[in-house]
């Protein structure tokens, strides 16, 4: 989970996307830049981290995109055959994870 009210679920698909689609370790998908698209407002969420040519593609494509400066905060861990990992999420200063 994570706090954000609607932009939860968002967080918590993009970083299983992450693991799942795009081969990352938890620490990685964790700390990647983040976006969030709804019906009101008319506008894509991005973090400020985000690669300004994807900005640049979705203006070009017409989206009206809002740079944020942090979109969530997950503490995470991943099981998996070689071992438990965790990752706390760096847009919490103070964000602890731990596994048992």
């Amino acid at each position: 989970g994570s706090p954000g009210g609607s932009r939860i679920i968002t967080t918590v698909t993009q970083i299983l996307s992450n693991v799942i689609d795009h081969d990352m370790n938890i620490a990685e998908a964790t700390h990647a830049p983040r976006i969030h698209d709804q019906w009101l407002p008319d506008e894509i969420r991005v973090e400020k981290a985000l690669n300004s040519d994807t900005v640049n593609k979705l203006e070009s494509m017409g989206h009206t995109v809002s740079p944020k400066s942090a979109m969530g905060s997950t503490q995470s861990i991943m099981i998996s055959p070689s071992g438990v990992y965790g990752s706390s999420d760096p847009r919490t200063v103070d964000g602890a994870v731990v596994g048992y």
